[in-house]
C-alpha cells in the first residue's frame, strides 16, 4: 500500500457516521434499512456515506433480490488489514460502537425469526 491509498482511507474514515459504518459491517453484512435503525440516520443521508466507503474501496455491497446489502471489502494487502484492524479494535471500546452492536444483535435476532 502506498502511503497516498492509506491517506485517502484515513481521511474517508475522518468522519463519525462511516466509522460506525465500518464498526458494524466488521461484524455483519447489512442493508441501508438496517444500518439507519442502528445509527439512526435516514437512507439518503447514509447512502452517500456507503457511496463514499465504496469509492475509497473500504466497502462493497451485493445485490439480493430488491436488497442491497454492504460489507468491509477485503483488504489489499498487509498494510491495509492492518489499518482496518488498528481502526476496528481500536475504536471498539468506545460508548457508541457498543451501542451500535446491541442494536445490531436485535437486528439479527429478528432476521432469524423473519
Amino acid at each position: 500500500m502506498r502511503i497516498r491509498r492509506a491517506r485517502q482511507i484515513l481521511k474517508c474514515l475522518a468522519d463519525d457516521t462511516r466509522l460506525r459504518i465500518v464498526n458494524l459491517l466488521n461484524r455483519e453484512q447489512l442493508n441501508v434499512t438496517e444500518l439507519g435503525a442502528i445509527i439512526g440516520k435516514r437512507q439518503p443521508n447514509l447512502s452517500k456515506h456507503l457511496a463514499r466507503l465504496r469509492l475509497t474501496g473500504v466497502v462493497t455491497d451485493r445485490r439480493e433480490g430488491l436488497n442491497v446489502y454492504y460489507y468491509l471489502r477485503k483488504p489489499d494487502g498487509k498494510t491495509h488489514r492492518e489499518l482496518l484492524n488498528s481502526i476496528v479494535i481500536g475504536l471498539a471500546g468506545l460508548k457508541t460502537f457498543k451501542e451500535d452492536i446491541k442494536k445490531l444483535k436485535k437486528i439479527k435476532s429478528r432476521r432469524k425469526k423473519a
